[in-house]
């Protein structure tokens, strides 16, 4: 009787590469803003879009871009500018809709582009006073030609800071649009960074004619311009509300003009009080002297 053969066991270890591996779901699947694309986790594998944090901005999301705005520097620059030159509308509400993966920052665009402005006229000393009417007199002339300086050094950066007064008329004239304050402040940004490139691209020009009577008039056109890209701009942000193209236009014209020219208003006539006797005194001083030099006898021969 032959002994029965012991079967051998095999051990079959499982493929290492099959294992399941833990990973703490950090993020459950969503649909990027940016391009459509499905998105298991957090960011876009076919864009880089953050998928999760494109949210409806809020203050607390204001206030967190700020640092972020300052430090940090982005590649679509130039891409952004072209898009809010041609087409400002859509390109901001593609921005607020979540879309913002080429777009550079609304506000580092802004300190930046004013950045550049305020630093290329001071290297320039642009004079945007034409030569002195003798009929003005000195006092009035000299509380003009300083005011006309303190635009040509600061007036780039008062914008800036008037940007949440823009903000605030945006949210009651654009309220058609269904735009919350913050979402308001994002398109005050990039409308006045857009504008501050306007008149950054002019300088050249005022350098030409600085000092000279044609100053006055490329200032004026400078500023058309700009008023008429805000109230272009602004006006598009409404275009998906239904509204007539009249409407749109008021409305769109309201915001950059009465958030700049108010505020201005009141600073002149504070301006306008605190040095008022100071310059009505010289005035009287420089009249008197005047009819003192004519009623004065004519020396002998």
């Amino acid at each position: 009787m032959q002994p029965t053969a012991t079967p051998e066991l095999e051990l079959i270890l499982p493929d290492p590469t099959q294992l399941p591996v833990s990973t703490p779901a950090a993020h459950g699947p969503a649909h990027c803003l940016n391009c459509g694309h499905c998105v298991p986790d957090r960011f876009c594998g076919r864009c880089g879009q953050d998928a999760h944090h494109t949210h409806r901005l809020t203050m607390g999301d204001m206030l967190h871009d700020i640092p972020h705005s300052i430090w940090h520097v982005d590649k679509g620059i130039l891409y952004t500018l072209k898009n809010m030159l041609l087409r400002p509308g859509p390109t901001i509400r593609e921005y607020l809709a979540g879309q913002r993966k080429y777009h550079f920052p609304p506000l580092s665009l802004l300190l930046l582009v004013t950045g550049l402005y305020a630093f290329t006229s001071s290297v320039l000393h642009i004079d945007l006073m034409p030569p002195r009417d003798p009929a003005i007199p000195e006092a009035v002339w000299e509380a003009q030609k300083s005011g006309m300086e303190f635009i040509a050094k600061y007036m780039s950066w008062v914008y800036v800071g008037l940007v949440p007064i823009i903000a605030a008329f945006a949210r009651l004239f654009l309220r058609r649009g269904g735009y919350n304050y913050a979402e308001c402040l994002v398109i005050a940004v990039f409308v006045t960074a857009v504008c501050n490139s306007l008149t950054l691209l002019f300088l050249p020009v005022s350098y030409f004619y600085s000092g000279t009577i044609h100053i006055t008039k490329v200032g004026a056109i400078a500023s058309l311009i700009s008023f008429g890209y805000a109230t272009w701009a602004y006006s598009s942000t409404l275009a998906h509300t239904g509204l007539s193209l009249a409407g749109r236009l008021i409305r769109g014209f309201l915001p950059f003009v009465l958030g700049i020219i108010l505020p201005s208003i009141l600073v002149g006539i504070v301006a306008a009080g605190l040095r008022g006797n100071t310059i009505k005194k010289e005035v009287a001083q420089q009249r008197l002297q005047k009819q003192q030099a004519k009623s004065a006898p004519a020396p002998a021969h």
